[in-house]
């Protein structure tokens, strides 16, 4: 798929393969109070929250439409997920939502408020 080079090229840096994968199937998110951004947004989405300055080694994959971003760590092939604020996107102050991005779609992309 053309679109994930582009977003490689974009953050440097091979994608993780569990997200990798669920970009290549689309699929229904499980969740519908969270957005998770489709591959042809995600360039657009983490140019506009600068991701690549604010959490470098992350990528923004999508938000709850309340202020909170949901990043992943582009070093590991199944990633963790976390939750960080869009004005800050500093991951030292983002909070875990799941040790699995994986296992959290497969849950229901579940987030628990604080």
């Amino acid at each position: 798929m053309q679109q994930l080079t582009l977003i490689e090229h974009y953050f440097e840096q091979t994608l993780p393969l569990s997200y990798r994968m669920f970009l290549e199937s689309n699929p229904p998110i499980p969740n519908e109070d969270i957005q998770l951004y489709s591959a042809s947004n995600v360039i657009e989405r983490n140019h506009c929250y600068e991701t690549k300055t604010y959490a470098p080694g992350f990528i923004n994959i999508g938000d709850d439409g309340g202020g909170m971003a949901f990043i992943l760590s582009l070093n590991a092939a199944d990633p963790m997920v976390y939750r960080v604020g869009h004005g800050s996107m500093d991951p030292q102050h983002a909070e875990l939502v799941a040790h699995s991005f994986s296992q959290w779609l497969a849950d229901g992309c579940p987030v628990v408020d604080e």
